[in-house]
């Protein structure tokens, strides 16, 4: 919305009425004499100022083809009371459009598009509003984006420079999480994910399902694509099976070789800190598994023994022979637990 009409537009802006007709309109009473109520030029100045002000309260250019921005300028207003961080006045690198991640080009005092590849340009700064020289840093960025899945978290694309997506790259920069197909929450963390847990991070949770950004330890192969974060995180890790017929339940693997690697399967076990040279548990790698086993040690079993006198001498005897206890127990040894579902990070 601007000052912009069809025709007969004046260069300031009308006086007020000198006598108001203060009231309600009505149609008028042709057959009373009773004409009806005219707005006149001044009213149509008021409705004008009234919604150009909110448009531009927000930050936003006044453009009279857009037919939007009222609606924009107040999301933008309740997202600022939300202590959104904006950037305003910003100054873009040639190529960045509405929507895409950017990061601060100092060399050329300029937001350039943000791509994660481990260089200076993944240090992503949040989402260009071009069209109003903005740059939403923090908080929720309204209408840049199109066909965002709701809920889904994104992160910065690690090939095509400025885009996001649902699939973590190798060098993991967490952008936020949609709020609507056109809105997302911008929430930048360079160290990879909400609530700075790192991929690779195994999680107990008390529920039948993964929560969003985790999958099941259950061994499973996943693709390295899909999984790209993880997959590297894998490669990293000093616990990667020379290969898939190699590998035990605590280790990753490579897969296939060329597009599947397998995750550690933590379903019915119990964890143990790695020894890692302390000497407790010495002799053990990384992610080996380990039987379950009982410390030496012995009983004391009573025996009665029975004769005609009180010693050897006179006709006593000694039971020389080996002694068993009855069998006690179950089929494993385990201490009291609870059952739940071991998660890792991706």
């Amino acid at each position: 919305m601007d000052h912009v009409f069809a025709s007969g537009a004046a260069a300031g802006p009308p006086s007020a009425p000198a006598t108001p007709s203060i009231g309600y309109p009505t149609a008028g009473d042709p057959a009373g004499g009773t004409p009806p109520t005219k707005p006149g030029a001044y009213w149509f100045y008021q409705i004008t100022e009234e919604l150009r002000g909110v448009i531009v309260a927000a930050g936003l250019t006044p453009n009279h083809l857009a037919v939007n921005q009222l609606t924009l300028a107040i999301q933008s207003l309740i997202q600022s009371g939300q202590r959104a961080v904006i950037v305003d006045a910003a100054v873009f690198a040639p190529g960045v459009t509405n929507g895409k991640a950017v990061y601060w080009d100092s060399a050329n005092t300029r937001f350039a598009l943000a791509v994660a590849d481990g260089s200076a340009a993944q240090s992503a700064v949040g989402v260009a509003d071009v069209t109003n020289a903005k740059v939403y840093a923090f908080g929720l960025a309204v209408g840049l984006l199109s066909g965002l899945t709701p809920g889904a978290r994104y992160y910065l694309d690690g090939t095509t420079a400025g885009a996001i997506t649902t699939t973590a790259p190798a060098n993991v920069v967490a952008m936020g999480i949609a709020k609507s197909a056109t809105d997302i929450l911008i929430d930048v963390d360079a160290a990879g994910a909400a609530g700075s847990t790192l991929t690779g991070a195994l999680y107990w949770f008390p529920g039948s399902s993964a929560p969003t950004g985790f999958v099941k330890a259950n061994g499973a192969l996943l693709s390295r694509t899909t999984y790209a974060a993880l997959w590297a995180y894998a490669q990293a890790s000093g616990n990667l099976a020379a290969s898939d017929g190699a590998w035990v339940a605590g280790q990753f693997s490579p897969g296939d070789g060329a597009t599947t690697f397998r995750i550690p399967d933590v379903r019915g076990e119990f964890l143990r800190g790695w020894d890692d040279g302390r000497g407790v548990d010495t002799g053990r790698a990384i992610g080996s598994a380990q039987a379950d086993d009982l410390k030496s040690h012995t009983h004391t079993v009573p025996i009665a023994n029975s004769g005609p006198g009180a010693s050897n001498a006179s006709g006593y005897y000694t039971n020389a022979s080996n002694t068993t206890t009855s069998a006690t127990g179950g089929t494993e040894t385990r201490p009291r637990n609870l059952a739940v579902l071991g998660c890792i990070k991706y």
